[in-house]
């Protein structure tokens, strides 16, 4: 039970995107890595300064905030792109990205929820193919762009 309430709320946001707005769920498997890399380059007192008004753990929401912010950034930029994909295979980057944010994030957040999670024996058997799993992400991310279809081209065809 620990590992399924983290997994449907990390993969309720991005799979509405995917289903409502027809978002790219390559751009936001990519903007989620970028958003893991942007927490690096946190400065420290803006999310200790952000995290003063949440009270307890502040600054650990703060910071997956800033992770899922991106992927919702890019799914709005990106909406209405997924015309002519194949479904099947955005789902299955979004499931992807799912694993990849339960597996990096309890690290690199805090969150208790999350780090609670770290003790279960599936999630750490999962995590031993972290490498192999972020590839897939990353090449099948870059397949789904392939069938990505520009704003511009969808208007010249009416």
């Amino acid at each position: 039970m620990e590992l399924v309430i983290p997994f449907v709320a990390l993969l309720a946001i991005p799979l509405i995107m995917l289903l409502v707005m027809n978002s790219h769920a390559g751009i936001m498997f990519f903007a989620a890595c970028t958003g893991l890399i942007l927490l690096s380059s946190l400065d420290s007192t803006v999310v200790v300064a952000a995290a003063a008004l949440v009270p307890t753990e502040g600054e650990a929401y703060v910071r997956l905030a800033v992770v899922m912010l991106t992927i919702v950034f890019a799914g709005l930029v990106f909406r209405n792109t997924t015309a002519g994909s194949i479904v099947a295979l955005h789902v299955l980057i979004i499931l992807i990205m799912t694993i990849v944010l339960l597996m990096v994030l309890p690290g690199v957040t805090g969150l208790s929820w999350l780090e609670d999670m770290t003790k279960n024996k599936v999630w750490q058997d999962v995590n031993e193919f972290r490498s192999l799993i972020i590839g897939t992400g990353f090449g099948l991310s870059l397949l789904s762009l392939t069938t990505m279809v520009s704003h511009h081209k969808r208007s010249k065809k009416k």
